[in-house]
């Protein structure tokens, strides 16, 4: 009872830290085989020349028990396609034959979905349960939300121990525990800079590859168009304690951390020395970087209100704005390239990942999309077979991804997918935590996706930690300094944020005042707690 009250304390803490936001090492190649339901035996040894009465026969394995179905529940994230049960029929009519279980996809919608995820955790319905860093897979590993999966995974999910290399699970394990299974295609997932291209070369301006380039790119169009707008910007979420003004991103075209904006509460380290943390907003740094904010912000890179306009995620695909600094990603740069090309073909997107600039690049951590066996589950054993056949067996992920072949996709010449229904679209189910890199079907956008990937994996090569994202396997405890995080939060977005938008009069004295008024919020004791905790992570980790 004492850990359920436990738990169920800490999922409503971790509720309040979601916001609603909008994918590692590639696995050997190998199809999946389907004998996890059968055990090997072990024969006795009768020679002859034994002169003794001592059994040397090794004790048989146990073959694994499906006799009775299992009706598994796999909650996942988003809208349900049209076809969701036609789908779901044809995947449950080859698990029941493999494994006698069906699965029943559960989709969270995007309305109220930090509720409903929780919903799901407490009330033990759900068997199998879509997980990634952004829905804190790591506190909630640490609040005991999953099932420790060491000491089934060898029997239950044969095929993924076989096929991934150890160091992509790895990546799911805390505190020394595997509470995740990570899908197996490595996807870069790096932040930068998404903007029109064809303004660019319309009024002969520089690539946006610095801040200095950057600003003159802004200036450029707006001297040209002084009606087009030019920056999409809203206030910050404060859950990572970061940034509380998203346009502070573009620092990244100056700086080296371990990941954008710098590590929580103000502190910096660099990707090359991780465990060397250093105070970069009590640093000269930090009042200069403020002071360049309020040059933008004079120059009319955004807009005076911006603190209050509601976001609009639109905005780029629309035209409203030339260049949007944060919250982008390869993906939506082909969104973006996608939607230009249907409705406005004249328009033309371009992409700069700030690693390409500050040399600090690497694919998105393993726990980006993961799936996790709910601690209540009642048939943790065979939801664990479902998703070990779902990850490796290639019909059945291709199923599960795609649809029906020939009713809602097919395949060309090429090799390329191709959408035949609008009932069932490409991981229609969202399933992507269920990505198989040897698998996975290229659309005709990825082309221009994939060679943003190789080149991105090159230049993550020749990094200290080659293609190793530092940042992304570490979990905070700030339970013993919950208060104080709050109140840092709280400041960061009364003093900080109009800071970083630049909407000051006085800039030395606004830092000053900031300094100030987080310092009596409790910053010292967040930041000293952090370190220590960061410090034994690197250690762990040999991030030196």
């Amino acid at each position: 009872m004492k850990k359920m009250k436990k738990l169920f304390c800490l999922l409503l803490v971790v509720s309040m830290m979601f916001s609603l936001i909008a994918c590692g090492n590639k696995k050997e190649s190998a199809e999946s085989d389907t004998t996890s339901n059968e055990g090997s035996k072990n024969t006795t040894d009768t020679s002859d020349t034994a002169d003794t009465n001592e059994d040397t026969s090794e004790p048989a394995e146990t073959a694994i028990d499906t006799s009775e179905r299992a009706d598994l529940v796999f909650y996942v994230m988003g809208d349900a396609p049209t076809d969701e049960q036609v789908v779901e029929d044809a995947i449950n009519e080859i698990l029941l034959e493999k494994i006698n279980a069906t699965v029943d996809f559960q989709f969270s919608t995007w309305t109220d979905w930090s509720q409903k995820y929780n919903l799901e955790l407490t009330s033990g319905a759900a068997d199998l349960i879509y997980v990634a860093n952004w829905i804190n897979y790591a506190t909630l590993s640490n609040s005991g939300a999953f099932l420790e999966l060491d000491d089934l995974i060898s029997t239950y999910a044969p095929n993924v121990v076989s096929t991934y290399d150890q160091s992509l699970l790895d990546q799911l394990k805390v505190n020394g525990t595997l509470y995740g299974i990570p899908n197996s295609w490595p996807e870069y997932t790096v932040s930068g800079i998404s903007y029109r291209e064809d303004l660019r070369v319309k009024y002969n301006l520089p690539v946006p590859n610095s801040i200095e380039n950057l600003e003159a790119y802004l200036l450029g169009i707006k001297q040209n168009d002084p009606a087009q707008g030019l920056l999409s910007t809203t206030t910050g979420e404060s859950t990572g304690l970061q940034v509380a003004f998203d346009a502070a991103n573009i620092l990244n075209l100056k700086y080296s951390w371990v990941t954008p904006n710098g590590l929580p509460y103000g502190l910096g380290a660099n990707y090359d020395t991780p465990s060397e943390v250093y105070d970069y907003w009590n640093s000269d740094d930090f009042a200069e970087d403020m002071k360049l904010m309020k040059k933008f912000a004079d120059e009319g890179f955004w807009s005076r209100s911006a603190l209050s306009d509601t976001n609009d995620s639109e905005a780029y695909n629309n035209g409203v704005c030339v260049a949007v600094v944060a919250g982008q990603n390869p993906n939506k740069n082909i969104t973006a390239i996608t939607n230009y090309a249907k409705d406005h073909p004249e328009w033309q997107s371009e992409y700069i990942a700030y690693g390409e600039v500050n040399g600090v690049i690497f694919p998105a951590h393993a726990t980006q999309n993961a799936t996790a066996v709910v601690r209540g589950s009642k048939n943790p054993e065979r939801a664990l077979m479902a998703l070990d056949l779902m990850l490796t067996d290639k019909d059945l992920n291709d199923l599960v991804q795609y649809g029906i072949k020939g009713t809602h996709y097919d395949v060309d010449a090429s090799g390329v997918y191709q959408n035949l229904s609008e009932n069932f679209k490409y991981e229609g189910l969202n399933t992507w935590n269920l990505r198989n890199g040897d698998y996975k079907l290229p659309q005709a956008s990825d082309t221009i996706l994939n060679e943003m990937f190789a080149k991105y994996e090159e230049l993550g090569n020749k990094t200290k930690f080659p293609n190793v994202n530092v940042f992304g396997g570490f979990a905070e405890d700030y339970s013993s300094y919950e208060v104080e995080r709050s109140s840092v939060s709280d400041v960061m977005r009364q003093y900080l944020a109009p800071l970083q938008a630049g909407l000051v009069d006085d800039v030395d004295a606004a830092v000053k005042e900031f300094r100030e008024k987080v310092a009596d919020a409790g910053l010292a004791t967040c930041q000293e707690e952090f370190k220590k905790q960061w410090a034994a992570y690197c250690e762990s980790h040999a991030y030196k």
